[in-house]
């Protein structure tokens, strides 16, 4: 037996995820200041009227976006974490793999991501959805590297420099991605930070990107 279509509730998600995406779209190519509902509906090619039914205001257009980013970015790091067995290096690698993957690091989504860091001092909602992000993030990874560094004896290494370090090094190299792509692919940025966990783990069989 075929199950009923639900019409409606198809369009109305469909819609809404629409907008969404154009949202991120013209962030990626207007920056946050000059995306209006307007240009935003047009991309969809939704009516005006629907979005403004739906989001409001511009401003919850906007959070509305920022939060399925988010959300996209916490799904592929919680998979990492569905395996409780995997050894902490295991782990390490499935990170630096999440991050620099094409589907999370691309120009377009690291642009979008650099342009609410800017205005997160300014708008409380934005700061929320960032810093509750990156406070997960933070306590997470620094766990795993002190399994890497409790399971090989590293006894001189602290988890939450190297935490520090990390976290930094994907800021600076998304940058790098976003405004020199030319020169810094996914691939050489994540080769970067192999070569960076291989000169502090010198021991362990950490994969050689080239």
């Amino acid at each position: 037996m075929k199950k009923a279509l639900n019409t409606d509730s198809d369009n109305l998600s469909a819609n809404h995820q629409k907008l969404v995406d154009a949202t991120i779209e013209s962030i990626s190519q207007r920056g946050l200041s000059e995306t209006t509902i307007a240009h935003v509906s047009t991309l969809a090619g939704v009516s005006q009227g629907y979005a403004h039914f739906r989001f409001k205001s511009k401003e919850n257009l906007l959070i509305s976006s920022l939060q399925y980013l988010s959300n996209e970015y916490m799904d592929s790091w919680s998979r990492i974490f569905e395996e409780e067995n995997l050894p902490a290096l295991d782990r390490l690698i499935k990170i630096i793999e999440n991050d620099f993957h094409s589907r999370i690091a691309s120009r377009k989504k690291i642009a979008v991501w650099f342009s609410f860091y800017s205005e997160v001092k300014f708008i409380p909602a934005y700061q929320s959805i960032c810093q509750d992000q990156d406070k997960v993030y933070f306590d997470q990874l620094k766990k795993v590297l002190e399994g890497v560094i409790g399971d090989n004896s590293y006894k001189d290494l602290d988890a939450s420099e190297i935490s520090e370090t990390y976290l930094a090094l994907v800021d600076g190299l998304w940058q790098k991605i976003l405004f020199d792509r030319k020169n810094y692919s996914n691939e050489f940025c994540k080769g970067l930070v192999y070569k960076y966990f291989r000169s502090i783990f010198p021991n362990e069989n950490i994969l050689d990107i080239k």
